[in-house]
């Protein structure tokens, strides 16, 4: 078995990468659980169906990196939604302040992120601007206006 896993490390090297590489970042906690249970339950998967025909290695270690990259993706999109529902000091969300956004204020964010539409726009608020996104929502939020 030990031969069979050495063979299929040397045919898929990427693999071995994907194995070895981790997020270092402590906000991507569900993103590493996720690949670590993914890839192990992809490994044993992977080597009982390889086993049947044979290459029990070369199963396991594909199996893994499937599972890491099931078990990734799954755990990324949990962190993504803690990420919208946590709040700051404040009391506000990344989404209470995307929803006080203006359609020109989010493209004026969208233009600072290069145009990227992966990347959270929201971290490219500076401090006065979340200010005054907030005083925004208190004037919205009395009583008579």
């Amino acid at each position: 078995m030990k031969t069979n896993f050495k063979l299929s490390v040397a045919r898929y090297p990427a693999a071995l990468l994907l194995l070895l590489s981790a997020c270092s970042s402590p906000n991507n906690a569900n993103t590493q659980r996720g690949a670590a249970g993914g890839a192990a339950a992809g490994a044993l998967i992977g080597g009982i169906i390889g086993h049947q025909s044979g290459e029990t290695g070369a199963g396991a270690a594909l199996g893994a990196v499937a599972g890491a990259a099931a078990g990734g993706a799954y755990g990324h999109s949990k962190d993504k939604q803690a990420d919208s529902t946590t709040r700051d000091s404040y009391g506000y969300t990344r989404n209470d302040y995307y929803n006080l956004l203006t359609a020109q204020e989010r493209d004026v964010l969208k233009a600072r992120a290069g145009g990227r539409t992966d990347v959270d726009t929201i971290a490219y608020l500076t401090d006065d601007e979340r200010a005054n996104l907030r005083r925004r929502a208190a004037g919205q939020n009395e009583i008579g206006r």
